[in-house]
């Protein structure tokens, strides 16, 4: 393990127990706040959850349950619209080059771990609609960021939709699985362009391998890009994806699961 791999366990280890706690407190206070969700970050409380992504204070997540509390600010937006557009902030400094590699590692690793204790307190608050709902979420050949992935396996499992997550997979090991398991719908998620190539190759493999047939939804980054129909169109032609959307509803219904993908909407 390199030095940079050390220190980004040794952060990880050293924030779990707080956010830990800050996730169980947000869930089971929050999870059922009534009224209308914002469809843009409160500035305060994004600025608060950016300061813990780059220092790792836990004192800010005391002050981040605070200003949710005082601003009604439910559960559910903070894994959907606060998280992603932390994650947005931090990719534009390091592409601005106002934080290094390990900077960016490192804030992007707390926001991963505050997304993933969110999901484990909120199945311990019991959340969620049981469904039949099947989906297998995959990334392409060389793809580095998994936490697109990641908002995306939570969105779907709140809406009672069962997901497998395969990041890293051999063809063996996809071949088995989609012959010992039958599954509604194949997400893929590719953060830009230059992950058209890998998702061609992915699907290739998958069509060749999977008897059933199964709908295959391109979405991530890549489609957050795309300009207009022409432009989904044309990935979907280059990759050979069913469908190209970001729209979980949409993708949900393309793959039959009509009674879950109403509820999206």
């Amino acid at each position: 393990m390199n030095m940079c791999s050390k220190t980004l366990v040794a952060a990880g280890f050293a924030d779990n127990v707080p956010v830990q706690r800050f996730a169980l407190r947000v869930v089971t206070e929050l999870a059922r706040v009534s009224g209308a969700r914002a469809e843009t970050p409160k500035l305060e409380l994004a600025s608060v959850l950016m300061r813990y992504a780059r220092t790792g204070d836990a004192a800010l997540l005391t002050a981040l349950h605070a200003e949710m509390l005082r601003r009604r600010v439910a559960a559910e937006e903070i894994m959907d619209i606060y998280l992603p557009h932390a994650v947005c902030e931090i990719g534009e400094d390091w592409h601005d080059d106002q934080i290094d590699v390990l900077q960016a590692s490192m804030a992007f690793a707390r926001l991963q771990n505050v997304l993933r204790e969110l999901s484990k307190a909120w199945v311990s608050d019991r959340v969620g609609r049981a469904s039949d709902g099947r989906i297998l979420l995959m990334l392409p050949r060389g793809e580095q960021h998994a936490l697109g992935a990641m908002f995306a396996a939570h969105q779907l499992r709140r809406l009672g939709v069962s997901v497998k997550v395969m990041l890293t997979v051999s063809p063996e090991l996809m071949a088995e699985t989609l012959d010992r398991n039958r599954f509604h719908g194949i997400f893929i998620s590719a953060s830009n362009e230059a992950s058209i190539k890998p998702c061609s190759d992915l699907i290739r493999s998958l069509r060749a391998c999977d008897r059933s047939n199964t709908p295959i939804v391109l979405g991530g980054g890549l489609v957050s890009w795309a300009i207009g129909d022409s432009d989904s169109s044309r990935i979907a032609a280059v990759t050979g994806a069913d469908i190209v959307t970001n729209d979980i509803s949409c993708a949900l219904h393309a793959c039959g699961i009509q009674q879950i993908s109403a509820a999206a909407e």
